[in-house]
């Protein structure tokens, strides 16, 4: 009963609210033919090129990484990145196209594919066969070894490439670590230089100062101070000697107008004597004239001698204008001068002026050490900037000499080769046995695939096939309910004649399978992939 229906059949078939597996079952026997054959050719096809695959080598190396010999706390590393960096940074530089490409012209690496492929090609399967460096027992978050390994057709090539790879890593962590201690050592010589031509500036600035402005100096302020003391106690010294001479002058002048001072010796007789109060007058004008020199005509004391002395010459007058005046003295000779008391006058006048001189000389030289003592803040001021800048490029240079000094100890901490090294463990040994391929893996693989591709081609042949089935089929299609169903038999010679034709379609798929499985195994061999 093979009716043709207008709709596929559905690949979900649901009854009764849940998955009739029966349907899929009966899918199964009815296509089996399908899942088989596939399963088959899939299955054969790749057991023969997973069995023309060729072996593969894998050589591995073990890099320790050799810690500092000499303690950190005697001689400090200048290299700052951490071995992780390093590694990373290592890694994309040997897997650079350039450093693989003179890799394989070095060693002669993939000898039958060359002329046929790109140098991309090459590059890129060589970069295929170099496995990650793979850490071994990182500890306390220490980086303590690591393993390089290599995949190859050719045992002793895997070995080689292992090898040079081992040697490219260690070469070039000492370049890296080079370039850290050198660049550091550099930076620090210049930096040195910098500072110490700025610390020699400042230095020749101060030295201008101070030789240009010695007497301005704050150093010189007690020099100046001391100059100052010794110029004024001079300068009252000389007052005293004028006041002293100016009262001497005073007293000699009083002696030479009174006129009993000379003796004419040529009349032959003296003059008149002095009066009492011509002699208080005397003094009182000596007594006066020493507090002018002293204090100035302000002075309290200088004011009460003053208004002294105008008293008693009041009183002089008065006692003058009482007395009668003789016949003989109407007409007074002039007294005759003193030669000696002259001397005298002129001596103390000589004095008067050399000492006013020389007071004029120290009031210039008071003046000067005062403009300076007035200019010393101003130059404290500047020199505390200069001194202030010259102690801190003086202190910013002792740190960089130190560092330097530091840089010079761990730099040949490194070239002795005392410091973090990469160090081979074990040498990448020629492999015996190949590591891969897994043949059985893959076969099974194929095997499992083959299934789920059969079974893909028998649900897809299931929804092509119009035919209907099955009682249920023929139910939905025509809506009235079907009485009974004749199952599909054959013929004892039909059935045989369907089992050499399934043994035909199984060796006809085993054939194409393995011609296919041949054909794509060349294929990829002589692609080198």
């Amino acid at each position: 009963m093979n009716p043709s229906r207008s709709e596929p059949a559905s690949l979900t078939h649901v009854e009764g609210g849940s998955f009739d597996f029966r349907y899929y079952l009966d899918i199964i026997r009815r296509r089996k033919a399908w899942i088989i054959l596939t399963a088959l050719g899939v299955s054969v096809c790749t057991a023969v090129v997973a069995h023309r695959l060729p072996d593969v080598y894998r050589s591995e190396t073990t890099i320790l990484v050799d810690a500092q010999q000499v303690p950190a706390t005697y001689v400090a590393s200048t290299v700052s990145s951490t071995i992780q960096d390093r590694l990373t940074t290592i890694q994309q530089q040997v897997m650079s196209p350039t450093r693989l490409k003179r890799m394989i012209e070095k060693l002669d690496l993939y000898p039958n594919l060359r002329g046929k492929v790109s140098d991309q090609v090459l590059v890129h399967k060589l970069q295929k066969d170099i496995l990650p460096p793979e850490v071994v027992n990182p500890g306390a978050g220490r980086l303590s070894s690591f393993k390089l390994a290599f995949e190859s057709e050719n045992p002793v090539e895997a070995s080689r490439v292992a090898n040079e790879l081992a040697a490219t890593f260690i070469e070039e962590n000492l370049k890296a670590r080079e370039q850290e201690f050198v660049g550091t050592a550099e930076f620090l010589d210049n930096e040195l230089q910098d500072t110490k031509k700025q610390l020699e500036t400042k230095e020749k600035q101060l030295e201008a100062v101070k030789s240009s402005y010695t007497m301005d100096l704050p150093e010189a302020k007690q020099y100046h101070i001391e100059a100052l003391t010794n110029l004024r106690m001079q300068m009252a010294a000389s007052q005293d000697h004028i006041n002293r001479a100016q009262q001497d002058k005073v007293l000699i002048q009083s002696m030479m107008n009174t006129a009993t001072t000379t003796v004419d010796l040529d009349a032959g007789g003296a003059g008149p004597a002095a009066t009492p109060l011509q002699i208080q007058i005397q003094k009182a004008e000596a007594h006066l004239s020493e507090l002018q020199g002293r204090y100035g005509p302000n002075f309290p004391d200088v004011r009460k001698a003053q208004a002294e002395l105008d008293r008693l010459k009041k009183k002089a007058a008065t006692e003058e204008a009482q007395t009668p005046v003789p016949v003989e003295a109407a007409a007074p000779k002039p007294p005759r001068k003193n030669p000696v008391l002259e001397a005298q006058l002129q001596k103390l006048n000589e004095e008067i002026a050399e000492q006013t001189k020389q007071q004029a000389d120290l009031q210039q030289q008071i003046d000067f050490h005062v403009s300076k003592l007035e200019r010393v803040p101003v130059f404290e001021q500047q020199i505390a900037g200069l001194m202030r800048d010259y102690d801190a490029l003086k202190v910013h240079y002792q740190a960089l000499l130190d560092k330097k000094l530091a840089a010079q100890m761990a730099t040949e901490l490194e070239e002795r080769q005392k410091g973090e090294r990469f160090v081979i463990l074990d040498p990448a040994p020629v492999p015996d046995h190949p590591s891969g391929p897994n043949r059985a893996l893959i076969t099974l693989a194929g095997l499992l695939g083959g299934v789920l591709a059969g079974f893909a081609l028998a649900m897809l042949v299931e929804m092509t096939d119009e035919s209907v089935r099955s009682e249920n089929e023929a139910a939905r299609l025509l809506g009235i309910p079907v009485l009974a169903g004749i199952p599909l038999m054959y013929s004892v010679s039909r059935m045989r004649l369907r089992k050499l034709l399934f043994a035909s379609a199984a060796a006809v798929t085993v054939t194409c399978a393995g011609a296919l499985g041949l054909l794509v195994s060349h294929v990829t061999q002589w692609l080198g992939l």
